[in-house]
């Protein structure tokens, strides 16, 4: 069975500059004075932070007005990291500037909008809940990072016009910078995110050491670090990544829904289920979790509890193809292959790609004694996955069943070659395969 597992800032603004088709150009300015404990560098950080916001929130608009965000009803702070997530905001120019008052650093950022791809790239994020609370996570602490300087530049600028000492203050416009540019490795392991995972978790780890080498307290980057071990499969290495988070953060549903996953894949699925209960109970609304939860008690043979749980699941979120999926196995455990052919469908439906719910509907449709549907299904399980052992040795299995030998045993054959001996020992030994 298979289971899918600022401030003194003058702000100038052109919206749009350009537009040629789909593409909408914003263009934004920040002019960022500096003196006293501001050092330039701590200026020039702080100011491209609050630039590629404030150009960011303006694609918002864009973002905000899709019928896929209305009809989702995130808040302002998912806005941002939806924003975020799919346009980029890059520094096309920074310089220095001086008037006779001040020296100055002046910050340009544009923000490419292709409004011809952006609903996709929007509903694709959304389904992705994993990468838009990490990004969530993200927005919240860059915004955090700039009220307070906002705060320690409007110190500076009093204790300045008092002829009074700002060294107290050098430190903390230091922490900030810090912060900013934890948040940018941050941002660069975010871009190695594809498809619920890191498509390089090995250079993601390399640039969240960086970002927890400069902010040991930032829970987000531990759990974004152990999805990367996660994905290395190095599941115990991620747990240990999870409790660090937890302990800075006891509220992160994100933490103990990802903690859970680890459990769950080390086969400790009466711990995984601890840890769903606690991000349901942190955050009832994600469906992701359901459908974890659903797995563990399927793991331990509680297929109607599971059940239960695919049903929130698909109930919070109609278009998830994984839980019809595992709905469907436990209907399949239960016995009720129709009912799991029906769920296997759904999961088809919604994602023509995927290998599992073809396999898992193979098994159904050859307990029903329709081979030739059952092999059908393994030909395009196959075809999406061709190193998949159980694929070759299940259609082989139902080859034999419909007395045909020499397909049967190529497949036997071939199983056995991606590792799977099971069917060609049988067959061997019942004289169907020499």
């Amino acid at each position: 069975m298979k289971t899918i597992f600022a401030t003194f800032l003058i702000v100038l603004l052109l919206i749009p500059v350009s537009a040629i088709g789909e593409i909408q150009t914003i263009t934004h300015t920040v002019k960022q004075p500096f003196g006293g404990s501001q050092s330039p560098d701590d200026a020039r950080i702080s100011a491209v932070a609050k630039a590629k916001r404030e150009a960011l929130e303006r694609a918002g608009v864009y973002v905000e007005a899709l019928t896929v965000v209305k009809e989702a009803k995130v808040d302002r702070d998912e806005i941002s990291a939806l924003t975020a997530g799919v346009v980029k905001a890059e520094v096309v120019s920074q310089k220095n500037y001086h008037t006779e008052d001040a020296f100055g650093i002046e910050i340009i950022v544009n923000v490419v909008v292709d409004t011809s791809v952006l609903e996709e790239r929007v509903k694709k994020l959304l389904q992705d809940r994993t990468h838009l609370a990490q990004l969530t996570e993200t927005q919240k602490r860059e915004k955090a990072l700039l009220q307070k300087v906002a705060k320690l530049e409007e110190e500076n600028r009093n204790l300045t016009a008092k002829n009074q000492s700002t060294k107290e203050l050098k430190k903390q416009f230091q922490q900030a910078s810090r912060g900013f540019t934890a948040v940018e490795w941050l941002n660069k392991a975010y871009a190695l995110w594809d498809g619920g995972k890191y498509a390089d978790p090995n250079k993601a780890i390399d640039y969240l050491n960086k970002s927890i080498a400069l902010k040991p307290d930032f829970a987000g980057a531990y759990v974004s670090r152990g999805l990367a071990y996660y994905n290395l499969g190095k599941h115990k290495r991620a747990i240990e990544d999870y409790n660090k988070a937890i302990d800075l953060n006891p509220k992160d549903s994100l933490a103990y829904y990802s903690r859970g996953s680890a459990y769950g894949a080390l086969g400790n699925h009466k711990q995984a289920i601890q840890d769903c209960n606690k991000a349901i109970e942190l955050d009832p609304k994600l469906a992701e979790v359901y459908n974890n939860r659903g797995n563990a008690y399927g793991e331990l043979g509680n297929h109607k509890q599971a059940i239960q749980d695919y049903n929130k699941a698909i109930e919070l979120k109609p278009k998830y193809a994984p839980a019809y999926n595992n709905r469907g196995l436990a209907y399949y455990n239960l016995g009720n292959h129709n009912q799991a052919i029906q769920d296997y469908n759904k999961a088809i439906e919604l994602n023509r790609k995927f290998a599992e719910a073809y396999y898992n509907r193979g098994l159904a449709y050859s307990n029903l004694g329709q081979y030739q549907r059952a092999i059908e299904d393994y030909d395009e399980a196959i075809r999406l996955k061709p190193d998949d052992s159980d694929a070759y040795s299940n259609r082989g299995g139902a080859y034999l069943d419909q007395g045909n030998k020499k397909l049967g045993c190529l497949d036997a054959q071939k199983a056995c070659d991606l590792g799977n001996c099971k069917l060609l020992e049988w067959a061997k030994g019942k004289g169907e395969c020499r």
